[in-house]
């Protein structure tokens, strides 16, 4: 995902939410003490370090900060200045007038800030432990630039992402932004819907139940939405069902197609590719659904997605069809929040932005407006059906990704798992030999290449 659309996303949550999917990723980066020093905006980027100290002797420094500033050359940063001495600024209007120019999104400081005044005028924001009219000249120099921070116990590194609201400031592992993003989000819906609980008459007791976070598991970010609606109960993953899907997790469909022609196993998928090029796997047992031409009248489509479990996979049979869909952004939303991981349709589904913007992963036949309402019906659920000429059986495992999907029967799950990593490993290995200067021909022959997917 590129970068300015997860500052996007980052922007549209606050301070307490991502703090919230830290606490449940068990990952520290909240930070108390860290406030708005004048009543400016959120901001929200990349840091830029920079470490401070107690100037030590009489030596000539630079002036505080400057060749940080000087250097940075995007729009998407924010100063992270650590050392801060009490009492002591490292901060002042002239260098937010530098930082503006340099179109910087803010400074947040683990220090003090004078001539705040200055800041607020031209707009930049400032966060950090307070104010003082104490200059820095003598006293504060930089010890060094772009390195790991200690900032109010929270360890940050260069490049870290920042978010800083009215609540304070909470910083973001960069390789970890994404989960924390997805599962940020998921909670923000979650809590929306507790408002509207709330603001409808329903008793707050009920709604602010434990219950309604209690399954949220730390290690993934779709199981937030395993909190129940009122008056509803989530069916929740069974641990053979996450065994089995872990297996697959660090996987890619090429690699499971390859284990399932060296076994001998059809489960390719033909022709059901994904919405958009995902780049993450989606993987889950899978709930079957079949679709029958509607009777006269018109039997129902069918809630099943209420006894859909965390984690799995809705694969719905539609036979193909491509002349009306059977998802629409309303499925989408629901299974976003109940903490389902995807949908495979043989057939079309709609409602194909909804899906893109909140990244709930689908992968179908194709794409068409017209509703499937009084055109097809359900005619059953959890039952053997078929997806581009592949058998499903309930509880199978689906594996999804941009490249399209694969079906691996349950009961051969660990065999293909097993196989998977084996052709895995030896392509890797092909990629570090060529990388290393071996030519593509002797790299596969060294280690099998034409035989990985063989029988």
């Amino acid at each position: 995902m590129s970068q300015s659309k997860i500052l996007d996303r980052l922007s549209a949550l606050d301070t307490n939410t991502v703090s919230d999917a830290l606490d449940f990723l068990q990952l520290k980066g909240a930070t108390y003490g860290l406030q708005p020093l004048w009543d400016c905006a959120k901001i929200v980027g990349r840091a830029s370090t920079v470490k401070v100290g107690i100037k030590q002797d009489a030596t000539p420094t630079a002036h505080l900060l400057t060749p940080v500033i000087d250097a940075i050359k995007t729009d998407d940063r924010i100063l992270v200045i650590s050392g801060g001495t009490e009492g002591v600024s490292c901060w002042g209007d002239i260098l937010a007038n530098a930082s503006q120019v340099k179109h910087i999104r803010g400074t947040i400081i683990d220090g003090m800030s004078r001539d705040i005044d200055g800041s607020r005028d031209i707009g930049y924001p400032v966060y950090g432990r307070g104010v003082t009219m104490i200059s820095a000249r003598n006293r504060i120099v930089q010890l060094d630039a772009g390195c790991p921070l200690q900032v109010r116990g929270v360890t940050v590194n260069q490049d870290d992402y920042v978010i800083a609201d009215r609540c304070g400031t909470v910083f973001v592992p960069a390789d970890r932004i994404e989960e924390v993003v997805e599962l940020g989000e998921q909670i923000d819906r979650r809590q929306e819907l507790m408002v509207r609980d709330v603001r409808s008459g329903k008793p707050v007791s009920e709604v602010m139940h434990d219950t309604k976070f209690e399954a949220i598991h730390p290690a993934t970010a779709s199981a937030v939405a395993a909190a129940p609606f009122s008056g509803q109960s989530i069916k929740k993953a069974s641990a053979e069902d996450q065994e089995l899907s872990a297996l697959f997790a660090n996987s890619d469909t090429p690699g499971v197609s390859d284990a399932l022609d060296k076994l001998g196993i059809p489960g390719q998928a033909f022709n059901i590719m994904p919405l958009t090029n995902y780049k993450k796997t989606t993987v889950g047992p899978a709930f079957t659904v079949r679709y029958v031409p509607a009777s006269n009248p018109p039997g129902s489509v069918g809630d099943f997605i209420d006894d859909v479990a965390i984690g799995d996979v809705v694969v719905i049979d539609n036979g193909g069809c491509t002349d009306c869909t059977v998802w629409g952004d309303i499925m989408t939303q629901y299974a976003g929040l109940r903490g389902i991981a995807g949908t495979v349709i043989d057939g079309v589904c709609r409602d194909v932005n909804r899906a893109i913007d909140d990244e709930y992963p689908i992968f179908t036949a194709g794409r068409w407006m017209r509703t499937g309402k009084d055109r097809v019906q359900m005619g059953g659920v959890n039952e053997s059906i078929g997806i581009g000429k592949v058998r499903v059986q309930p509880r199978d495992i689906v594996v999804a990704d941009a490249n399209g999907v694969v079906i691996v029967p349950r009961d051969r799950a660990r065999e293909v798992a097993e196989v998977t990593r084996e052709i895995e490993k030896s392509e890797e290995g092909i990629r570090e030999l060529i990388a290393g200067g071996v030519s593509i021909a002797e790299a596969r022959e060294r280690l099998g290449y034409h035989m990985l997917q063989r029988k």
